[in-house]
């Protein structure tokens, strides 16, 4: 039996998708593969399957040379359904609501699927009433790429220091955090862990008034995450809820509460099963935890034991087993 996972460029080792930067292929196709393997199948990556490919499982398109690539992608789908090769589709962003560069191929792509993988309930469920036909949809939750670490109160710390960490498709929304809730964290510091074009859409953010948050800045690595976390109080994660970005995952969240930082949010859907354990932000909770951020370390301790198994290894492998039904 022989899974291949469709990615755009040169066929590769199904082992470096572990370190790719793409995170949809390292915290999910990376896991996926191996849940296969471990099964005894053969896995293969790239932009060309393999004539033995019994499953065929499509990741993330990207934009670049989106139209040609979209092309090859659906005529190969049409060939695999046309075999009797079973295709899933891992659908990570809702693309058929923010109508991105790649809107067109998901338009085509998802009702072709024989399954369609996402992370969370939230997104089945508007992807669902998104389709005009019924699609079967599996979910599979991202992989925790990081060890549980327990809370602890910095000896060194005079004021708590803020994390923040995204890709740079985020920054808007720091930006508008930072000009509505910035009078809060006058003359803190804040950690950006990031890509540089981060930097670049801040200074071009419109702000009300100029941030008096002192704002570092840390070239996003998986390395740097968990070490940034070690040197910061809590973490912030704004996003909004009138954006198609609503449907993200949870990734950023439980990786947050994981690292054992108290942590201030937007209620995204996909964050409504750890409610208990972040402060919206905006409330009066977000507000002692930029202050005492200790005062939440028991709530962190109970998330970690309560939910801390959810999204690592195990569990995502029998995930991915069960999405393609070989369990």
């Amino acid at each position: 039996m022989h899974l291949h996972i469709l990615l755009p460029g040169d066929s590769t080792d199904p082992d470096l998708l572990r370190g790719s930067s793409l995170a949809s292929a390292r915290l999910r196709l990376a896991p996926a593969a191996r849940a296969v393997r471990a099964l005894g199948w053969q896995v293969t990556v790239g932009a060309r399957p393999p004539s033995n490919t019994t499953l065929l499982l499509v990741g993330k398109i990207g934009t670049a040379n989106i139209e040609q690539t979209s092309e090859q992608w659906l005529t190969l789908i049409r060939s695999a359904r046309a075999a009797k090769c079973q295709v899933i589709l891992d659908y990570t962003d809702h693309h058929l609501a923010k109508r991105s560069l790649m809107s067109p191929f998901y338009t085509q792509a998802c009702p072709l699927a024989d399954v369609i993988c996402v992370p969370t309930t939230a997104l089945a469920e508007t992807l669902n009433s998104s389709i005009k036909q019924t699609v079967v949809t599996r979910i599979v939750p991202d992989l925790l790429e990081y060890p549980l670490v327990a809370p602890i109160r910095r000896q060194d710390m005079e004021m708590p220091r803020g994390l923040w960490f995204g890709h740079p498709s985020n920054a808007h929304f720091l930006g508008a955090f930072l000009d509505s809730w910035g009078p809060s964290l006058v003359d803190r510091e804040l950690i950006l862990v990031s890509a540089p074009q981060t930097l670049d859409i801040l200074k071009r953010y419109p702000f009300s008034r100029p941030p008096q948050v002192r704002l570092a800045f840390q070239p996003w690595s998986i390395g740097a995450v968990a070490k940034m976390a070690t040197q910061s109080d809590y973490c912030v994660i704004p996003s909004d809820l009138n954006s198609p970005k609503k449907y993200a995952s949870n990734n950023r969240l439980v990786t947050a509460l994981a690292l054992g930082l108290p942590t201030v949010a937007t209620p995204l859907p996909s964050y409504q099963p750890y409610s208990a354990y972040y402060a919206e932000v905006g409330t009066d909770r977000a507000s002692i935890v930029f202050e005492t951020p200790w005062e939440e370390h028991n709530l962190i301790k109970d998330f970690q034991e309560a939910c801390g198994s959810d999204c690592q290894e195990q569990a995502v492998t029998e995930g991915w087993q069960d999405a393609l039904q070989l369990r």
